[in-house]
Formats: C-alpha cells, sequence, structure tokens
C-alpha cells in the first residue's frame, strides 16, 4: 500500500515533457519537420491540410476579423473600416469596403440556413478584404505615394553625401589622372581615344555640378524621370481605353474603379443574386442605394421593386451552392492578389533601383567619370540605369493597361458570365505574371546592351588598337539584371565552385571542407568524429590488438589443420572451427580463418560453417543439462537432415571435444575392485535410475549397517543403498562415480569415429540419463536423443 504522504518521482517522460527547452519555438519546430518527414502520406496530409486551410479556413479567418473591426456605433452600417482608408470605389462611386452580402439569416427553426448565411458571411469578407487590399495596392504603386516618405529621408542623405565626396581636392585629383591617361594615349599612338577621353571628361566636367546640385532630383521629383516614364505609360494606356486628354491621377482612379467593377462588384452580384443586376438600369440604382444604406433589407426590397424577383429568390433563400462559388471567387481574388503585389514590386524595385544609381552616380560626377576604364563605365552603367528604369516604368503601367482594358473587353462581351470570365482573368493573371517576368529580363537585356555600347564608347573601342567589339572595362559578367545568363551564368558558377574547393574559404567558413556543399556541416562532423575515433585507435593500439586477436584466430585454424597431418578435409575444417570458436571467434570470423589455413574449395567451407551452426541452433532446445552433451546430442540431430561430410565430421568433432574435453579425469579400470567392476558393467547393460542412485547416496556418504537382530540398517532411508555395497566406503563409490562418465563419452568417441550411429545414440542415452536421473534435468533422455 502506498504511503499518501510520500513525495511523488517523476517519470523519465513527465521530465521531458516539462523542460523548458523542449518546447522553444526553434526545438518544436525542427520536431514538427521531422515528424512530417518520415512518411510521404504525412506530406501529403500536411500539403492537403494547408491548401485547405488556405482556401477555406484563412478566408474566414480574415472575414471574421474584419467583421469584429465592422463599425458597431451605427447598427444599420456594415462598413469595414479595416477597408475604408483605401478608400476604393467602383464605377458608381460605391465603397468596396461598404459592400454587404444580401442575404436571409436564417432562423432558430431553421438551422441550416443560418449556418449557410453564416459561412457566405465569412467567405464574402474574406473575398472582399482580399480583392479591396489587391486593387488598392496596384493604383498605391503607380501613384507614387509611397516614394513621398523616401524622396524627403534620401534627398537629405544625398545632399550630405555630396558635400563629403564632391569636393575640388578629389575632383583635381581624379582630373590629374584623366589627365594622364591622355597623354599615354598620345605617346602610344592612340589619338582616338585621347580625344575620346578629353570629351569625356569635359562632359563629366559640364554636366557633374548639375547633377551634384540636386543628386536625385531627376528620381525623386514630380518632373523626374521615374514620375515621365509613369505618365508615358498612363497616358499609352488611356489612348488604348479611348481617351486622348488624360490625366494621370484621375486614370489611376479610373483604373482602379475598372478593376473594382470586374472584380468586386460584378462577381459580387453573380454570387449574390445569380446574375449580374447591373444589366438593368433601375435595379444598378437600387442595389447601389442598398448598399449605401448598409441594410440587407434595403437591398433586398430595391431589388423586388425593380422587378427582379429571381435576385430576390436568389438572396432570400442561401444554399450550399453559393459557398461553392465562394470557394471559386477566393481562388479567383488570390491570383489578382498575387498578380497586384508582384506588379507592385517590379514598379517598386524599378524605383529603388533608380534611386540606387543615382547615389552611385554621385561618385561617378565627383571622381570616377574623369578616369579611363571601370570607374567610367561604372557611371556610365548608372546614368543608363536611371534612364532605363523610367523605361520600365512606362513599360509596366503600358502592361497594366492594356490588362485592364483586356480584362474589360472580356467583361463587357461576357453578357452576365461572369464567373466563367473571373475564371479566364485568373488564368490571365497567371500568364500575365509570367510574360510580366520575361518583360522584365527583356529590359534588364537591353539596359545591359545599352550600358555596354555607351561605354564601348566613352572607351574608343574599335577605333585603334586595343579595341574590341566585347564587353567594357568594367562592365563585368553581371548585368543590370542582377543575375547571371549564358557564359556570366557559367563563369560565376566556376567562382562559386572555385571558392567552395579553397581552403582558406574552408577555414573562414566554420572550418568545414567544400562549405558550400547540402549538408557540409553534418559532413563535416561525420568526417572529424570518424578521424577522431581512427587517431585515438591508432594512439591506444586497438587496431593491432585487433589484427593481434585475427592473428590468433587464423592460428588456431592453422594448427587444427596441422593436427590432421596438414590435410584439408572435411574433418579438419571441422576441427578448424571448434578450434576458431574456442579461441574468441564469432561466425563472421569462421570462413577467413578457413581459407588462410588453406581451404580452397568452397563448398567445403560452406557446408562446415552451415552444419556447426545447424549444431549451436539445436542444442539448447534439445538438451538443457550439461552443454557437451547437449551439442553431442545436436549434432546427431544435424546428422538426421543429411549424412553429409560436412555433418559427419561435425559429429566426430563434438565427440570429441565430449571425451578429451568435458571428462578429462579419467579413472583406469583397474583401479577398481572386482565387484565394483560387475556392477558398472550391470549398469552399463541396463541402465536404471535405482542404480546410478545408489552409487549417487554411497559417494554422499550414505552407508549401509546391520542392527543387532542382523536387519539392514540404512544411513539415509530417502535414497536406499543396494545390499551388495555393505562395507563399501564412500570413496569407493565417489571413485566409481567419477568412471562413469568419461568410460561413456570414451565408448561413444569410439563408436563415432566408427561411424556407429546406433551404437553413438544409445551410449549418448546411457549419458543422458545418468545426468537426468541425478541432477535438474527437465528434457527427457528418450525424447531429446535421437535415434538410428
Amino acid at each position: 500500500m502506498s504511503n499518501p504522504g510520500a513525495r511523488r518521482s517523476w517519470t523519465a517522460c513527465e521530465m521531458a515533457f516539462w523542460d523548458p527547452a523542449r518546447w522553444r519555438l526553434r526545438v518544436v519546430l525542427m520536431r514538427w519537420r521531422a515528424w512530417v518527414g518520415v512518411s510521404r502520406v504525412r506530406r501529403r496530409v500536411v500539403y492537403l491540410l494547408a491548401f485547405v486551410f488556405v482556401l477555406l479556413v484563412f478566408p474566414g479567418v480574415v472575414g471574421a476579423t474584419a467583421m469584429a473591426l465592422v463599425d458597431s456605433g451605427t447598427a444599420a452600417s456594415s462598413s469595414i473600416d479595416a477597408l475604408g482608408w483605401m478608400n476604393i470605389r467602383d464605377s458608381a462611386g460605391v465603397r468596396l469596403s461598404d459592400y454587404l452580402f444580401a442575404s436571409s439569416d436564417g432562423s432558430l427553426f431553421d438551422p441550416i440556413e443560418t449556418v449557410v448565411s453564416t459561412v457566405l458571411g465569412l467567405e464574402f469578407i474574406g473575398y472582399m478584404v482580399i480583392v479591396t487590399t489587391a486593387v488598392w495596392a496596384i493604383g498605391f504603386v503607380i501613384s507614387f505615394q509611397w516614394l513621398d516618405p523616401f524622396g524627403r529621408a534620401l534627398t537629405g542623405v544625398a545632399d550630405s553625401l555630396t558635400g563629403q565626396i564632391a569636393t575640388p581636392i578629389l575632383m583635381t585629383v581624379a582630373a590629374a589622372i584623366g589627365a594622364f591617361f591622355v597623354g599615354w594615349f598620345v605617346l602610344r599612338g592612340y589619338h582616338a581615344k585621347a580625344t575620346m577621353q578629353i570629351a569625356t571628361m569635359l562632359g563629366v566636367a559640364v554636366l557633374g555640378p548639375v547633377f551634384l546640385a540636386e543628386p536625385l532630383a531627376d528620381v525623386l521629383s514630380s518632373h523626374g524621370l521615374l514620375a515621365q516614364g509613369r505618365d508615358l505609360g498612363i497616358s499609352v494606356a488611356a489612348g488604348l481605353n479611348g481617351n486622348a486628354a488624360p490625366n494621370p491621377d484621375q486614370l489611376i482612379a479610373t483604373m482602379q474603379g475598372d478593376l473594382a467593377d470586374n472584380f468586386a462588384r460584378r462577381p459580387v452580384q453573380v454570387w449574390n443574386f445569380g446574375h449580374v443586376v447591373d444589366e438593368s438600369p433601375r435595379c444598378a440604382a437600387a442595389w447601389t442605394a442598398g448598399v449605401r444604406a448598409g441594410t440587407d433589407s434595403g437591398v433586398l426590397n430595391g431589388l423586388r421593386a425593380c422587378g427582379d424577383t429571381a435576385a430576390f429568390a436568389k438572396a432570400d433563400n442561401p444554399g450550399f451552392g453559393q459557398i461553392g462559388s465562394g470557394l471559386v471567387l477566393l481562388f479567383c481574388a488570390a491570383v489578382l492578389l498575387c498578380f497586384g503585389v508582384y506588379l507592385g514590386l517590379k514598379i517598386i524595385w524599378a524605383a529603388l533601383d533608380s534611386v540606387y544609381h543615382g547615389f552611385m552616380s554621385i561618385f561617378g560626377f565627383a571622381a570616377g567619370g574623369f578616369v579611363y576604364g571601370p570607374t567610367q563605365t561604372f557611371l556610365v552603367r548608372n546614368i543608363v540605369d536611371s534612364l532605363v528604369a523610367a523605361g520600365r516604368m512606362a513599360a509596366y503601367t503600358i502592361f497594366l493597361g492594356v490588362y485592364v482594358l483586356f480584362l474589360g473587353n472580356l467583361f463587357r462581351e461576357a453578357r452576365g458570365q461572369v464567373m466563367v470570365v473571373l475564371v479566364l482573368g485568373a488564368i490571365v493573371e497567371v500568364v500575365a505574371i509570367l510574360q510580366l517576368k520575361r518583360l522584365s529580363a527583356g529590359l534588364s537585356r537591353g539596359n545591359e546592351w545599352i550600358a555596354n555600347r555607351f561605354s564601348l564608347a566613352v572607351q574608343g573601342a574599335g577605333s585603334g588598337k586595343g579595341g574590341g567589339s566585347g564587353a567594357a572595362l568594367g562592365m563585368g559578367p553581371g548585368g543590370a539584371s542582377h543575375s547571371l545568363s549564358g557564359a556570366g551564368l557559367i563563369t560565376g558558377l566556376a567562382a562559386v565552385n572555385t571558392i567552395n574547393n579553397n581552403p582558406i574559404a574552408a577555414m573562414l567558413l566554420g572550418n568545414k571542407r567544400n562549405p558550400l556543399d547540402p549538408h557540409a556541416r553534418l559532413r563535416n562532423r561525420a568526417e572529424l568524429g570518424g578521424w577522431r575515433a581512427n587517431a585515438l585507435i591508432n594512439e591506444r593500439g586497438w587496431n593491432v590488438n585487433y589484427m593481434r586477436t585475427r592473428e590468433q584466430l587464423m592460428e588456431a585454424a592453422r594448427s587444427a589443420v596441422r593436427e590432421h597431418r596438414g590435410r584439408h578435409t572435411a574433418r579438419s575444417a571441422a576441427a578448424a572451427i571448434d578450434r576458431v570458436v574456442n579461441r574468441g571467434g564469432s561466425l563472421t570470423d569462421l570462413g577467413s580463418s578457413l581459407i588462410d589455413a588453406g581451404f580452397t574449395d568452397q563448398e567445403m567451407i560452406i557446408d562446415a560453417i552451415r552444419a556447426y551452426n545447424y549444431r549451436q541452433n539445436f542444442a539448447p532446445s534439445v538438451w538443457d543439462g550439461d552443454k557437451y552433451i547437449g551439442e553431442a546430442a545436436a549434432s546427431l540431430a544435424v546428422l538426421k537432415l543429411g549424412r553429409s561430410p560436412a555433418n559427419m565430421a561435425l559429429f566426430q568433432q563434438t565427440a570429441h571435444r565430449l571425451a578429451n574435453r568435458r571428462y578429462i579425469d579419467h579413472v583406469a579400470e583397474s583401479e577398481l575392485t572386482r565387484e565394483e567392476r560387475g556392477y558398472l558393467q550391470d549398469y552399463f547393460r541396463a541402465p536404471t535410475r535405482d542404480k546410478i542412485r545408489g552409487i549417487e547416496a554411497l559417494a554422499g556418504g550414505s552407508t549401509i549397517t546391520r542392527d543387532a537382530a542382523g536387519a539392514i540398517v540404512q544411513s539415509n532411508p530417502d535414497y536406499p543403498l543396494p545390499a551388495q555395497f555393505e562395507g563399501w566406503s564412500q570413496e569407493r563409490g565417489q571413485l566409481m562415480n567419477r568412471f562413469i562418465m568419461p568410460h561413456l563419452a570414451g565408448q561413444y568417441l569410439h563408436a563415432a569415429n566408427a561411424g556407429d550411429l546406433a551404437r553413438a545414440s544409445e551410449l549418448l542415452q546411457t549419458m543422458a540419463n545418468s545426468e537426468y536421473w541425478t541432477g535438474n534435468v527437465k528434457l527427457t533422455p528418450s525424447k531429446a536423443i535421437p535415434r538410428f
């Protein structure tokens, strides 16, 4: 019974569970990742659950969060305050944050409709959050509102940097270095290069002060290169949409309105009412008014008043089909958001690239532009990149305008089939992302080509000796695309491979060989562990000792062959195996030891090892007494599988072990009296339990005497002695006991060498009975010893 007052001891499992280190975020993530990666089924289940979460749970969470932010101050309002600040409106002027999904809320007596309405509400809010964010992101990026905070901060930084870099001393030194190149070209006869160098230095000297006065003016001002590129793109896009005199700010709002109509107004109407209610001007006005009022009843009553009974019936009876439509819309909205984010990142990247190159141009106009070679190329590349950034802006804006125009035409031609066009629009958006990537890569290649041609012209390539039509000095294998292609990619990979194989890089990157290879850290740990282990093995001499042990086993096999007159027979193979095992060898050491001993017959080696293995497996189940008797019985059992040379040799070798290793305390028959020999011979002819127990009792000190009346008196009535033992001493009993088993073992060896299996089985039965009758053996000899 446990003591309730005793202090409870914690198990190892509980201690591990409450270990704070076990629940650290990194440890939990690693444990979860390892659990997921165990099988392909787990990975697929996790991917499926993630897909369901993104498609169903996440929009619902977004919708629930947005619904929680709905203004609760006015009961009639359904505006989503989390989206209201974006101020995205459709072509009718209705804010997307004011949209609502008009339907019956169900009742206590119609729980299914209540659940459907709730799910539809969550899907709707999530859809509106995604669509509104996507439309806002596209307009926000093109409007350049995000650049204003950057502009104020970067302008001050650029002015400070110019004041520190563009000093008269630095410009004078740079001009002197440039003049040195002019003189060098004149002396070498490169007059064209000298003239081009003079013209370049004059150009930098004239344009430098103008640029350094306001380094980022052309980038960040409202009339800079980026803004002009944006305006050019908007003008082209407006022309494509039929507007001959576009206003950039107004056109951005128009593009957002078109996107809002195509991805919010019409899809929501089809989702909610089964068709586009805007096809009827009265119903369009009624829906707009109801949405602005912010009540479901206002929308439903307006549709009923305008005569669209089908829309009213669809909204008043929500079903599971609308939930499926919502899933399709959520997918399309997610694709739209990806497109908007990707386009926005491209535009922001182009703008920030232009800012970066504006900063780099400060170094070029202050000093680098005067010096011939890579420094002039550096200035040219920065100027060209700034100009191309404006072209990128125009190209991206035109791309967006063409895309919006195409979608608008699709929706106009759809004539109410909004869902079909929406799915097609999602496909078009995916294609647009891929095309935009190709367009960006083409502009980057063009940027590189222009910079290279200008640099070649500045360096006077092709006009004198040393000129060329390849890459200009300082261009390098890479380009303005921030990537490598063609030969440049191969060159870059070769450089990476050189670093990876460099010993200095290995030392700097954590003392790891080939540090950039996958799993380099794990491989390094494994190699170091192996090296340390090998060093320790050699230092301690373990390897030498192991080799000495191997030599001991091989010598054991060789000595067994020598004892059999150097013959390589099945009998000598069995003896060699027995000796190798006795000296500490295992089953895996037998083959090599036999081969070293000179055995060449592979079949003989395999048969000998197989026979030995059978004996070792059979012995524990055949006999649970003396080990050697059990092995002898097992060798007889192996002969039941076949009397092959290997099995017979094993039988004879086992008999040899039994006679010459187990029972080596031989008592000569001449040491026994005639009466003792007669008793033992009688036992050997007809062994019984009483006979062997009588010998055991006499050896144990039992005696037999007679009382005054002449009656026999046993000193140990539980183990009575035969009457003929009267007067026999304990020493004679011990001598008889020592004679029995060695004598039987010798007879068993003689029968084994003669191949007399029946006689050997009979003798082994007698030996087993002697142990069975006097020991603690449980198995019956008559069932354990095979008969022949």
